[in-house]
């Protein structure tokens, strides 16, 4: 967690809060003057596990989990001190922990051997170990040898020696069944047994003298410095002990933070003597922790040693201090810390907004929207605002549009989040109520949008209000509000209202719907809508919430619209907080949405929030492992990566094939939430190369939609599939028509008639995703037939010209400012890829799956012909390419048309053809986005570098970058070719897209498509990343001021970790997973990487490896 300036940090006696009252009845040692040192907001704490915080290693560590999850959301470093292996430790407890804060956890582990942390992901890395040299490591043996030997010879016993711990060896004093794994509470009993064991065999000074034996062993040895230490059932003889896991908390956590000792508290269990021997929390107390406080859980049988504070009463006194000080810690930060879901304000994955701004309003609601692929929700303020437009989407629903035959639009579920606050009868309003300080962000780390707001009433009553909103990506059904309200300097009731209706139809009419009321006896505030949207389908919301203290609640319901209120007696800097779940089911789901969204709410109620953000947590944190990009030395650049891998990651669904990705995802209403190309051309890398199973969705989403796309074909007059410009839930064509300009004029929107395009670009999609992953069976199941239906299309779609040539007369290419044109070089060449590739895949499935070819042949009615038929109208299709100038021509007659110069509208603040006017445009060569260049991208290994250059250095002056999809393209190919600073030029005015509001219309939503370009031109662009012929091929070139920039891959199953730096240059390979790989590093040699081997490569300008696939 970032650091944050915090009352109180500094250590020193603070008011008793009110949970000494659990202390005092779980620690019989406490007493008030105790209780006074005690209590105080320690920044580190640091513990024994086995005894201290948990009485065995098999028994359920929730209830300390969750104390500790609070300590480390409030900021406090938590450091585990074990004579274990990280591995219990992990078991018990860190692996039950998500989200960044975990980064101030900390298990020293193997007795003082070794010390883990967690990195920004949670997942577990090496802080410090000790690595015995080959001499102590023999030496350690020999000595655990002899011991058990002369053990044995002396008394007779069985002794066994444990040989695979890290720094150490453990003589077994009583390996015996009974005694496999005693816990601390045995310890009398355990300590007899040994004594009885060993003297009975004659050993009469018994342990004492055992450990007394291992330590002259040790000195005949050699060993002088041997850590020989005791847990009764074992002599251990090593290299570290715990003295050594506290010197690293003092020296290297504590000294590094600026966290003085008397700002730490330790604690054990056994730091006295037991049975003659020192207690195993005993080198604890090293001198460096004078200062701290120390307390003993334990019995102490013979008292502790000063300065050891003796508590008793075992891990339940442990976790009631350790809960007691989470108390304090969350008296210091009410608000925030009241929250399930403390906002982590890194910088680098925080968007703020300071202050309020009513004209960006429904930008910044865009921008902090949270998302999980099932539903949107947009980062609205709860009281409502007069320039707001709050909404919740539902991904894959849509519903009629305002008019008959309009087009649909994506639905939008009720305004669950509302929510006004009444301070003495007077409402709180950020528009009308005086403002002290208002601050609200996205923290996409952890998914969750905040918001903070300190005001001052009519009556100069100060009140701090803060509110975290997720959708949750554990379960996709459930969002959670939550809201805390302070009281600041006056007592007083407040009033919480809410009021909940049926969404209203887009004409603006009321729709038939039902409200469920009352809620069960669980949830007597709960409220369930229900209603239907397009095609019959179902929706349903349960709305139900917990108040903390309880609240007086009234409810009121007229059939129309329920409103809910909860009153509070609230008092001077003690906060009240409402949580309220909402959840969603459609008829998609179930066959009645209503009463399974009733029974998940009382779920997900009865769990309270914290479980839900934990699982919530544990999802994001292995999702941003995979997504992550990390990049040293440009933060305006990292943070625009993460806004794009987070807005982008929100908007998937990997669990069903219902729904794509719209053009501006669950945000807002842009485009009514249709999908385009842009999913499969400028989203769809992002996902295959880091969340393959929701690449894979979105496909299945094309591949269900394929009966619409071949009656849209049919009714056009060709073959095959020609998948809809824009889709919804049917896959249908949408586009509409024609638009209204301002003055009135009808404008004919020609798109959904010709920019057939559509159909290679999915095509592209089913290679690429086959290609990366290795999915034999959706290649088997649904790829195969997608490729053979469009390119059915083109062959139907191509016309035989004078020339013998194919050719494609009336489309639209991608740069949309010229319509209706023919030969565009796009479309003709895409399709020419889309029948060589189909023709590929049908002998693909003949030679390697007959069985599958003969299915799609039947189900299809192919002629066996049409596969020779395909290769030949590729083999001759128009394409425009001049082999003497190298440039593919746009379209017929492109060359011909009017040169403009933009450089001359370098500053313009308005589209080009706004600026000029549309005729005029499509009378001249400016490009509204990349045509030519796109192509050149998309089948990069297709053309040689002279004609990537050419085609580039000519189109590129040209573009006027009139799409938001333009920018990112231009970036990644610029940035192949080597021009870095150009490229980086394009990378920035990219990210600006939206963070920037660069084309002043984020308001209705972020531009997916530009967030996908954007990724790739960091990954294909200046990481060189692609799919080639030959495999995956690297070939960076970093920008100034890119250091190194590190990313996970998934690729044919397995997960290669990539990173380049740019000085010196290098590319480092790290393969994850059960598998090696074979990689071919052209021009050089061959290797096999194994899993968890690390390769650095050196480069030279101009070379580029090659990672083959292996599964052919």
């Amino acid at each position: 967690m970032a650091s944050r300036a915090r009352p109180g940090r500094k250590a020193g006696a603070v008011a008793v809060p009110a949970g000494v009252v659990d202390l005092a009845r779980a620690c019989p040692g406490l007493t008030p003057e105790r209780a006074s040192r005690l209590l105080r907001p320690y920044r580190v704490i640091a513990f024994d596990w086995d005894g201290t915080a948990v009485a065995s290693r098999s028994e359920d560590a929730s209830p300390v989990r969750d104390v500790i999850e609070r300590l480390l959301r409030a900021g406090v470093y938590i450091v585990v001190i074990t004579g274990t292996n990280f591995q219990n430790i992990d078991r018990q407890l860190t692996s039950h922990l998500c989200g960044p804060a975990k980064q101030k956890l900390f298990v020293a582990a193997n007795r003082g051997s070794e010390v883990f942390g967690f990195d920004v992901y949670g997942r577990p890395t090496i802080c410090w170990r000790r690595v015995a040299t080959p001499e102590e490591d023999r030496l350690l043996t020999e000595i655990a040898d002899a011991v058990r030997d002369e053990l044995k010879a002396r008394t007779g016993l069985e002794i066994d020696v444990i040989y695979n711990r890290l720094n150490r060896r453990k003589i077994d004093l009583i390996p015996l069944p009974e005694w496999a794994d005693p816990p601390k509470s045995a310890m009398a009993d355990l300590l007899q047994a040994v004594e009885g064991r060993l003297k009975g065999g004659g050993l009469t000074g018994g342990l004492l003298e055992a450990m007394e034996l291992t330590r002259r062993v040790a000195l005949e040895k050699g060993l002088t410095d041997a850590r020989i230490t005791s847990d009764v059932k074992h002599i251990e003889v090593g290299l570290t002990d715990k003295s050594d896991s506290m010197r690293w908390v003092v020296n290297e956590l504590a000294r590094s933070q600026g966290i003085a000792p008397a700002e730490l508290l330790v604690g054990g269990d056994e730091f006295g003597p037991v049975g003659g021997l020192e207690g195993s929390d005993y080198r604890m107390l090293i001198p460096e922790i004078a200062d701290a406080t120390i307390v003993s859980v334990g019995p102490e049988p013979n008292g502790a040693p000063a300065p050891v504070i003796h508590l008793g009463g075992g891990p339940l006194c442990f976790r009631a201090l350790l809960s007691a000080v989470a108390d304090l810690w969350e008296s210091l930060e009410p608000g925030r810390l009241g929250l399930p879901a403390p906002p982590f304000e890194d910088p680098l994955w925080c968007l703020t907004q300071e202050g309020y701004e009513p004209m960006r309003e429904r930008a910044f609601e865009a921008l902090f929207a949270v998302a999980n692929g099932y539903a949107g929700v947009r980062g609205s303020l709860p009281e409502g605002t007069a320039h707001g437009a709050p909404a919740t989407y539902l991904g894959g629903v849509y519903d009629d549009g305002p008019v008959p035959g309009a087009p649909p639009e994506l639905a939008v579920a009720p305004e669950w989040t509302n929510l006004k606050i009444y301070v003495g009868g007077e409402p709180l309003a950020v528009d009308s109520t005086e403002t002290i300080r208002h601050r609200r962000g996205l923290d996409m780390r952890q998914a969750v949008f905040w918001r903070e707001w300190t005001c001052r009433d009519g009556a100069g009553r100060v009140v701090r209000t803060y509110l975290a909103r997720l959708a949750s990506l554990a379960d996709r059904h459930v969002l959670l509000q939550s809201a805390v309200i302070l009281a600041e300097d006056r007592a007083g009731p407040i009033i919480l209202e809410s009021r909940f209706a049926v969404p209203r139809r887009a004409d603006g009419q009321p729709r038939p719907s039902r409200i469920v009321r009352p809620g069960p006896p669980d949830l007597p505030d709960a409220v369930v809508l229900e209603w239907q949207v397009r095609r019959g389908v179902t929706v349903a919301f349960a709305i139900g919430h917990r108040s903390r203290p309880a609240a007086v609640t009234e409810v009121e319901a007229d059939g129309t619209e329920v409103v809910v209120r909860w009153s509070f007696d609230a008092q001077p800097g003690r906060p009240v907080r409402l949580d309220r779940f909402a959840v969603v089911f459609t008829s998609y789901d179930a066959a009645e949405p209503a009463d399974a969204a009733l029974a998940r709410l009382r779920e997900v109620a009865a769990q309270g929030p914290e479980a839900l953000v934990r699982t919530h947590l544990c999802r994001w944190d292995r999702l941003w492992a995979d997504a992550d990009l990390r990049l040293e030395g440009d933060q305006p650049a990292q943070k625009a990566l993460r806004f794009a891998a987070y807005h982008l990651s929100s908007a998937a669904n990997p669990e069903t094939d219902r729904a794509s990705i719209g053009a501006r995802a669950l945000t807002g209403p842009g485009y009514k939430g249709h999908v385009f190309w842009d999913t499969e051309i400028y989203m769809f890398p992002f996902f295959v190369f880091t969340q393959p199973e929701a690449a894979r969705a979105l496909l299945m989403y094309r591949y269900r939609t394929l009966p619409a796309a071949r009656l849209n074909a049919r009714q056009l007059g060709y073959q095959g599939a020609l998948y809809a410009w824009e889709s919804a839930d049917t896959g249908e064509e949408t586009t509409p028509s024609f638009a209204l300009a301002a003055d009135g004029t009808v404008i004919p929107i020609l798109t959904g008639q010709l920019e057939d395009h559509i159909s290679a670009d999915v095509a592209y999609a089913v290679w690429q995703y086959w290609q990366a992953t290795g999915d034999d069976d959706f290649f088997r199941e649904a790829g195969a037939e997608i490729l053979v239906e469009t390119a059915r299309f083109w062959a139907s779609r191509c016309r035989r010209g004078p020339d013998g040539l194919y050719h494609i007369y009336r489309v639209i290419g991608p740069d949309e400012y010229h319509e209706a044109v023919d030969d565009n070089a796009y479309t003709n060449v895409m399709a020419q890829w889309n029948l060589e590739r189909a023709a590929e895949a049908v002998y693909i499935l003949q030679q390697r799956w007959p069985q599958d070819w003969r299915r799609l042949f039947e189900k299809l009615k192919l002629d066996l012909g049409e596969p020779q038929d395909w290769t030949r109208i590729a083999a001759r299709m128009y394409t425009g390419f001049d082999p003497k100038t190298g440039l593919f021509e746009q379209f017929r007659g492109y060359f011909n048309l009017e040169e403009i110069d933009l450089s001359v509208y370098r500053d313009r603040k308005v589209p080009m053809d706004v600026l000029l006017g549309a005729e005029r445009v499509r009378r001249s060569k400016i490009i509204k986005q990349p045509d030519v260049v796109l192509l050149i991208y998309l089948l990069w290994d297709r053309f040689p570098p002279e004609v990537r250059r050419a085609n580039f250095e000519y189109y590129e002056p040209r573009t006027a970058h009139g799409s938001s999809l333009s920018l990112g393209i231009h970036a990644a190919v610029a940035a192949r070719l080597g021009y870095t600073d150009k490229a980086l030029a394009y990378f920035r005015q990219a990210a600006e897209i939206d963070l920037g509001d660069r084309m002043g219309n984020v308001a209705a939503g972020v531009h997916a498509g530009a967030l996908g370009g954007l990724w790739q031109a960091a990954v294909l662009g200046f990481l060189g990343l692609r799919l080639s012929t030959d495999g995956l091929a690297f070939a960076p070139r970093l920008p100034k001021g890119w250091a190194r920039v590190d990313l996970v891959l998934r690729w044919l199953g397995r997960r290669l970790a990539v990173a380049a730096t740019a000085e010196p240059r290098w590319l480092e390979l790290r393969l994850e997973g059960q598998n090696p790989v074979e990689v071919t590093l052209k021009p050089w040699e061959e290797l096999l990487l194994t899993p968890g081997g690390r390769y650095l490569l050196g480069r030279t300008d101009g070379v580029t490896w090659v990672v083959p696939p292996a599964r052919r």
